[in-house]
């Protein structure tokens, strides 16, 4: 709760300072995403695989002044690893590991808070003006998909955690007024995953979610 709690304050706190005559548009987005998990490891060899995923939902735009303005949306996200277990599993302690793949894929509903700027040119601006924007986002998990094989699910575990923390930067063209194209890299701030081999009473190997994400957006 008061995770949510600090949302709704920081919300509120923006639009505190808006002023009276700030431009409100809402629109959606969709896209995909690429997500490669820092993985810290002790011991043993572990692969990862960036996997696609899709993105989507809604999104608030304000224009402040002078370019300026805040970008606040509510995405469904999902950010996927494939992980292969290495041959050298632990001075051989766990070879019959060895070899095995996991698909560890975690849903999200994402609240990325971006400031924005926008280049503004009066000649062109009605065509398009491009834009960059950085920001916090709050990934909060819904659900999550783990595929491995049947033989293995007992030896290997995945703690998929309950809130992830990035920040954003990111840049993009908007069209007519109303199209928009955008690319970002999130660097995970906190711990998304941990793994866990059963035979072990430790946790084997942490990360954090680095995603490359680019959206196609209408805002009306």
């Amino acid at each position: 709760m008061k995770r949510y709690s600090l949302i709704v304050i920081l919300l509120l706190c923006i639009v505190s300072v808006m002023p009276a005559d700030a431009k409100i548009r809402f629109g959606i987005k969709v896209g995909a995403n690429v997500t490669k998990q820092n993985t810290e490891i002790e011991k043993f060899e572990l692969d990862n695989t960036a996997l696609v995923n899709f993105t989507g939902g809604v999104t608030l735009d304000w224009n402040i002044a002078a370019g300026f303005g805040f970008d606040v949306s509510a995405l469904y996200t999902a950010k996927g690893t494939e992980y292969v277990v290495g041959t050298n599993v632990l001075d051989g302690l766990l070879d019959n590991l060895s070899g095995t793949t996991v698909k560890n894929t975690i849903h999200y509903i994402e609240v990325p808070v971006n400031l924005k700027y926008k280049l503004e040119i009066p000649a062109i601006k009605d065509v398009f003006a491009p834009y960059v924007f950085a920001g916090p986002s709050f990934a909060f998990k819904v659900g999550e998909t783990i595929k491995y094989a049947e033989d293995k699910k007992g030896h290997i575990s995945i703690d998929n955690k309950s809130i992830d923390y990035a920040l954003n930067v990111g840049l993009g063209m908007e069209f007519i007024k109303h199209l928009n194209i955008a690319v970002q890299y999130g660097w995970g701030l906190g711990t998304a995953s941990e793994l866990d081999f059963s035979a072990l009473d430790a946790t084997i190997a942490s990360t954090t979610a680095g995603v490359w994400t680019v959206t196609v957006g209408w805002i009306f």
